[in-house]
């Protein structure tokens, strides 16, 4: 009797043992729950609401600043249709490209028209690059710290002209040329041409002619050739980065980021020799596409917008296409003073990258790295603003737009925003 009591008491001792395993692996199940809602908490708490976000609006030719919660707190309302970027500078005044009129030359992207509006909203000053279908400023516009700007533009290149470049079709093309330019005086300070800078096996008879990869700092004008309208390599951004002066370029209808040396003269950039490479106006650097000049290396570009140089020295930019229907904001990691080698792997390290099934835009776009280590990207077309943790999570979505240029970060105690009274 005495064993089967002692049987039944350790019995109860074990059902009550497993009972209070089972209250506490409860307890601290409800606790894990818990903690979850404190890190989603969290989560939701690391959106960077220390900055406002300026977006330009290419639907409503409007450019606006805005908060996380999507209240415009300043706006700036244009009277001729938007030429795409928009910089809004240290003391609150904001070039803008804008679309000229009675254009000759009309892809899209075209403007022809820059603007600086100051914070009151007065005109500061206006000036043209256009001139009917022989040349157009478009896409982009930087403001340099010495006041000038610097832009991107298309010029004619008859298909009798273009055949004495080697080019291998018969028609008309747009290759495209840098300028800087004072808009005080509207003085061209500098000027680069991607014509003194070109390759090509196609006709062996023109100076030009040569084996592609073996010429990698020069552009094989027939990479695109097929382009029906002559827009060869739709360059979209610039960026100058005027402590090394190097200008980066996304060129779009190569899938690739060049990279210039804006050390040269005017005339040294129409050359091969001069400035801080030696290279005179030859690409220095290029990257995303190797095909382009059939080299060997990783192509991560397929379609690419806005060359976003960040603090770090890194590049941040928008593949538009490279997954097929599907965009990435690629983060490269570059260590200038660059060279390229013909027939050696060139390309840069992808360091971070973004993508997701919902994001696509077939043009525009743009990635910008926060204030605390998020990136904001413009879905372009599709007008989604979002923004994005290091390791991948969506953090936060913006819809009220249809289509968006780009979107830029400004920290809420920015020059630039406090100068607009804000």
């Amino acid at each position: 009797m005495m064993k089967k009591r002692t049987h039944l008491k350790i019995l109860l001792q074990a059902l009550l043992i497993t009972a209070l395993i089972t209250f506490s692996a409860c307890s601290s199940d409800n606790e894990t729950s818990s903690s979850a809602t404190d890190e989603n908490t969290s989560e939701e708490e690391s959106i960077d609401t220390n900055s406002y976000i300026l977006v330009a609006d290419t639907n409503s030719n409007g450019a606006y600043l805005i908060n996380h919660d999507g209240d415009q707190l300043f706006s700036w309302e244009f009277d001729r249709s938007l030429g795409n970027d928009v910089n809004l500078l240290d003391d609150g005044s904001l070039v803008v490209c804008l679309k000229a009129d009675n254009a000759g030359i009309t892809f899209g992207g075209y403007g022809g028209m820059f603007r600086k509006i100051n914070a009151d909203q007065s005109i500061d000053w206006e000036v043209s690059y256009t001139s009917g279908d022989e040349y157009m400023a478009h896409h982009d516009v930087e403001y340099l710290s010495n006041g000038n700007i610097i832009f991107p533009v298309w010029e004619k290149v008859t298909a009798s002209e273009a055949a004495e470049l080697g080019f291998s079709e018969n028609n008309d093309i747009f290759p495209d040329a840098i300028v800087e330019m004072n808009p005080l005086t509207e003085e061209i300070i500098w000027e680069w041409h991607v014509t003194d800078h070109l390759v090509q096996n196609h006709d062996a008879s023109k100076e030009n002619f040569g084996v592609v990869v073996d010429h990698p700092n020069k552009v094989d004008i027939n990479y695109n050739s097929s382009q029906a309208n002559g827009d060869l390599m739709h360059f979209n951004g610039l960026t100058l980065d005027e402590t090394n002066d190097i200008l980066y370029i996304t060129v779009n209808n190569y899938s690739e980021v060049w990279v210039l040396d804006h050390s040269t003269t005017t005339e040294e950039a129409s050359s091969s020799t001069g400035g801080n490479y030696n290279l005179g106006g030859d690409l220095v650097y290029r990257f995303g596409n190797p095909l382009a000049y059939d080299n060997v290396g990783e192509v991560t570009l397929k379609n690419v917008h806005y060359p976003n140089l960040i603090e770090t020295g890194n590049m941040i930019v928008y593949a538009n296409d490279i997954y097929d229907n599907q965009s990435e904001v690629v983060e490269y990691e570059l260590n200038p003073p660059y060279e390229l080698v013909a027939g050696e792997d060139n390309e840069p390290e992808v360091v971070w990258s973004f993508t997701d099934a919902e994001l696509y835009s077939s043009g525009l776009g743009s990635g910008v790295r926060m204030s605390n280590g998020n990136t904001l990207i413009a879905e372009g077309r599709d007008g989604t603003i979002w923004e994005v943790t290091a390791s991948g999570e969506v953090l936060w979505q913006n819809t009220d737009y249809t289509t968006v240029w780009r979107a830029y970060a400004y920290a809420i105690d920015d020059s630039a925003v406090l100068a607009l009274g804000l």
